[in-house]
């Protein structure tokens, strides 16, 4: 169900309550009236008839060839049914208003205010003539005239409640029309939105509450937009971040293992050559040496792809061993490194691959892009034992940069999101790099 039809049901139910209670307390105050009139009609009536017989006997002298009793002058009280009931229990004259004339209303209605005037027992009054008691005048309630009185009061109320219904629906149903407007602009935002158009924005609104929605989705459609260009540009930076390291794995290979291989051709082809028994075990000598540098550098090469050293030599040893293995290979940049194995031993196992490649991508940044001769790192906990932090420094930093922000910082921040870390890059006198883990002891 709408909006609108679910406001319109609501209205109407109210409404409709409303007028259903508004009925029950027109017959509650209706019945008390109508019990009250007929008794007072009733108390006039027995004044009157008993008064009138005082003073004008002779008026109701009853005639045994007459079939009336003088009831004709009694015809003005309603509410009531008067008749004259002879000694041998016939009704000789009766007197009650012409009942055709009137609008009856329904038998339920007469059923409902009937509960009341009912209850009114009928008053009788002894005729005497001669001494003789020839009758009895019997005085019954009928509130049928009151009854169509109410009925006409009820059917124009009903009437009225009837149009003024309609005329509340088409009010509400004009102005829900003009108010929903904004609410479909925001639908057709987010249909916008949904088809990826981060142009789509809705107007501002007259209605508060709906205005408020319209801001905030046009800030969210910006905070998506900005997102998209981030993911897109990431995706971008770690397409290029894949090349380069095809580019960097393949001059790797060329440098240190193409001229390795070189010179164990060379020294291979100089061994038959050779005119001295020394000359080729020097020759052999030397392959030896050049195959063990192979196997370093495809060593240090396999180290940097794959992270098996980490099940091989255990988290706090591997990262020792990349500090190692990059002071050797950086022996300009002095390292200095400080590593609370309790800090290490909370890092869970899911997160320790990304600490590992975190450390190894900023030690990487800095040989590449800095002048570094100086490096700290330092992995300790705080105060807080429910965490750690890692930090990275050196004193390389290039002022013309600051702004600057390659790859390799990208891909570090996208690892400690990962991880749901925490990572601040100060760009002062020293370049330091805090990443702030939560860990579960």
């Amino acid at each position: 169900m709408s909006l609108k039809s679910r406001l319109l049901v609501y209205i109407n139910s109210l409404l409709l309550i409303t007028i259903i209670f508004g009925l029950l307390a027109i017959m509650v105050i209706s019945q008390k009236n109508i019990r009250d009139e007929i008794l007072s009609t009733q108390s006039l009536a027995v004044f009157a008839i008993e008064n009138g017989i005082q003073k004008n006997p002779e008026f109701y002298l009853f005639q045994e060839d007459d079939d009336t009793f003088g009831l004709s002058e009694l015809t003005e009280l309603r509410h009531l049914q008067i008749q004259f009931i002879n000694s041998n229990g016939r009704v000789i004259d009766e007197t009650r208003g012409d009942l055709n004339n009137i609008a009856q209303p329904p038998l339920w209605f007469q059923n409902i205010l009937g509960k009341f005037s009912s209850s009114i027992p009928s008053k009788k009054i002894e005729i005497l003539q001669r001494g003789k008691i020839i009758g009895n005048i019997v005085i019954k309630p009928e509130p049928i005239y009151e009854y169509s009185e109410i009925w006409e009061q009820v059917n124009l109320g009903l009437w009225i409640m009837l149009t003024f219904f309609g005329f509340v629906n088409l009010i509400i149903f004009i102005l829900f029309s003009y108010m929903i407007k904004p609410i479909n602009k925001i639908i057709d935002g987010f249909e916008k939105l949904e088809d990826g158009n981060y142009k789509a924005s809705v107007s501002k609104s007259n209605i508060l509450e709906l205005n408020m929605i319209g801001r905030k989705f046009n800030s969210m459609v910006g905070k998506l937009k900005n997102s998209n260009y981030k993911v897109h540009k990431l995706s971008q930076d770690l397409i290029n971040v894949q090349e380069q390291e095809k580019k960097e794995l393949a001059r790797n290979l060329h440098d240190e293992l193409g001229q390795v291989l070189t010179a164990i051709q060379a020294e291979a082809a100089s061994i038959p050559n050779a005119r001295s028994k020394k000359s080729q075990n020097l020759a052999a000598e030397s392959i030896i040496n050049l195959s063990k540098n192979i196997m370093l550098s495809t060593r240090e090469i396999i180290k940097n792809l794959s992270l098996g050293l980490l099940d091989e030599l255990g988290f706090e040893d591997a990262i020792k061993d990349l500090i190692d293995s990059w002071q050797k290979r950086y022996k300009r940049i002095k390292i200095s490194s400080k590593i609370d194995a309790s800090a290490l031993e909370v890092i869970s196992e899911e997160n320790q691959p990304h600490i590992y490649r975190i450390i190894q991508e900023a030690l990487t940044n800095i040989a590449k892009h800095s002048k570094a001769k100086k490096i700290s790192i330092h992995i300790f906990h705080p105060n807080r034992k429910n965490k750690i932090k890692i930090v990275i420094e050196n004193d390389g930093f290039n002022p013309n940069n600051i702004n600057v922000e390659g790859t390799g910082l990208m891909g570090i921040r996208e690892r400690v999101n990962q991880i749901k870390g925490k990572i601040n890059i100060n760009k002062g006198k020293l370049f330091k790099i805090t990443i702030e883990l939560n860990v579960k002891e």
